[in-house]
């Protein structure tokens, strides 16, 4: 036999957080020398840098700058990739009450007008791994240390990165909310100066390239043999020559090697709790063919004709098309006859 669910006094949904360490394995905290960059063509590298782990992509890197400066191809009819990069984001991160103030680009306290918001012309990207991040990155735990050098040459200075979501409430984006990257770790501010925006929903980092060249500036313009990058001090100011020498997502990836990046994962669950009642009167009889004698159906053992027993083993939940969409078993046997009433919660979680 079925029995309907009363909706409000048999179901309970509960909807609660998980969070777990965003890199393979559950890992929370992990030093940028376990980072490799994936194999990509020179192509791609003119666009981004994968940053793996364990062989898995964990973050995208990329630099984008508003009038195509450290591209190889910018030109009056050709548009570079810096250009295309910094244009994508903008338009997919940035809410349409920006662009109709015929805003252009990112509009972010740098320190270089005090507390007002400048119009960035150049920026950092970092976009997390979808697989990783589950429904979003979790807000207020996350620290980003990068590592470079103050000088060309001298290295060993390092810049941590945090959000404010402790102590401020975010700005709306299309990608839900936004908030500002400050210095500090774990959402605790060190200082007052900010970075850029954070987007724990879309999983992006947007850094202002002023804001963070000024901490670590190095040399703005590598050297490079062949693959590799020598030469210079490692560091955040962008080159921006318009040649194949401008390899500034590059300087990125590799402060994050020389630093640390602790980041959680954050995923909303929902849990479904069935209160399956069986009453006195239900659910005493089986229609399983040892229950039963005969053609006319009578109860096979006689000291059962007044007082049958059954045993409950699972329980089955069916759609409003008598579907079978979920099976409980039972941990054991419940036995069920007409001096007893049972209640059995089914518990699914999405």
């Amino acid at each position: 036999m079925y029995k309907d669910l009363n909706q409000a006094e048999d179901t309970v949904l509960t909807q609660i957080t998980v969070t777990n360490g965003f890199f393979d394995g559950g890992v929370g905290t992990l030093a940028g020398s376990n980072f490799t960059t994936a194999s990509l063509s020179t192509t791609q590298k003119s666009y981004y840098y994968n940053v793996q782990y364990n062989s898995k992509d964990h973050f995208g890197v990329t630099y984008g700058h508003i009038g195509g400066s450290g591209s190889a191809e910018q030109s009056t009819t050709v548009e570079g990739t810096t250009q295309a990069i910094y244009k994508e984001f903008f338009n997919v991160l940035e809410p349409d009450s920006v662009k109709l103030r015929d805003e252009t680009g990112f509009l972010i306290v740098d320190g270089t007008n005090g507390a007002n918001a400048v119009s960035q012309s150049d920026c950092y990207f970092i976009s997390a791994e979808r697989l990783q991040m589950k429904d979003r990155l979790n807000p207020g735990t996350w620290t980003i240390t990068l590592s470079g050098s103050t000088t060309a040459g001298t290295v060993g200075t390092s810049l941590s990165l945090t959000d404010n979501s402790k102590t401020t409430s975010p700005s709306a984006a299309p990608f839900g909310q936004r908030y500002d990257i400050i210095s500090g770790s774990a959402g605790s501010a060190i200082g007052s100066n900010k970075y850029g925006f954070f987007y724990p929903d879309a999983g992006v980092f947007v850094l202002s390239v002023s804001a963070v060249s000024a901490s670590l500036p190095g040399d703005a313009e590598f050297k490079t043999s062949g693959s590799s990058h020598t030469g210079g001090g490692t560091g955040l100011a962008p080159d921006t020559r318009v040649n194949t020498a401008a390899d500034n997502a590059w300087k990125l990836t590799r402060a994050l090697e020389l630093g640390t990046v602790t980041l959680r994962s954050e995923e909303k669950q929902y849990i479904y709790d069935y209160f399956c009642r069986a009453k006195t009167t239900e659910f005493n009889l089986s229609n399983n063919a040892t229950f039963w004698s005969g053609s006319n159906w009578q109860i096979r053992h006689s000291d059962m004709v007044t007082n049958p027993q059954t045993y409950i083993t699972e329980v089955g939940l069916y759609d409003n098309s008598n579907t079978l969409v979920a099976v409980g078993k039972l941990s054991s046997a419940l036995n069920k006859n007409f001096s007893s009433e049972a209640i059995i919660k089914v518990r699914l979680t999405y």
